[in-house]
């Protein structure tokens, strides 16, 4: 388990750097069989048309595009503010609602609450462990959030990219051994 949770960090250090590169330094994702796709909505704040026209629709459409697509109601990424627990969990409900009706499908797709899945802040703290808090400190969005928030903003905002790090890293696919291998046409 530490030896996975090793190579997913040095993963995480590789997208990160990715990041830092710009966007042309990003893979984006082929529609080839087999291929992956991982996102995540924040169960905060009043839906709108935007919403669907950025995001929701997009998601529907993916369904039928990828063999896995995976969707995710961040609500660990959504607490960087302060929340009422009640409110919370009421919106994580609503938007667990919103995206069924707006056609997600659970038979083509996987749907979950983020914070049910103990690995997304298994993977963040390690990873958190290994930043440096100036590489952080540097991220345009720590500066521009923290600048709307009083005493310079949470340690969670300040750590949210990390959280968004783990997530990816926690649903990349990884190639099995006998394919890194030069002799690959072992049949499994």
């Amino acid at each position: 388990m530490a030896l996975f949770s090793v190579r997913k960090a040095r993963e995480c250090w590789r997208f990160i750097r990715a990041l830092h590169k710009g966007p042309a330094a990003t893979l984006a994702p082929q529609k080839e069989s087999g291929e992956r796709v991982f996102s995540g909505i924040q169960p905060t704040g009043i839906l709108h048309l935007g919403n669907y026209l950025g995001a929701i629709e997009s998601w529907v459409n993916l369904q039928e595009e990828y063999d896995t697509v995976i969707y995710s109601i961040v609500d660990l990424h959504s607490i960087t503010v302060p929340q009422d627990p009640t409110v919370l969990q009421q919106s994580i409900l609503d938007m667990t609602a919103v995206l069924l009706a707006c056609g997600i499908n659970p038979e083509k797709s996987i749907l979950f609450q983020q914070s049910k899945v103990s690995e997304h802040t298994q993977l963040s703290w390690i990873l958190t462990c290994m930043v440096r808090l100036p590489r952080l400190q540097h991220l345009h969005q720590w500066k521009a959030k923290a600048a709307k928030q009083k005493h310079d903003g949470t340690v969670g905002l300040l750590t949210y990219p990390v959280l968004q790090a783990a997530d990816i890293l926690c649903y990349k696919k990884l190639r099995r051994m006998q394919d890194l291998s030069p002799s690959s046409s072992v049949n499994s």
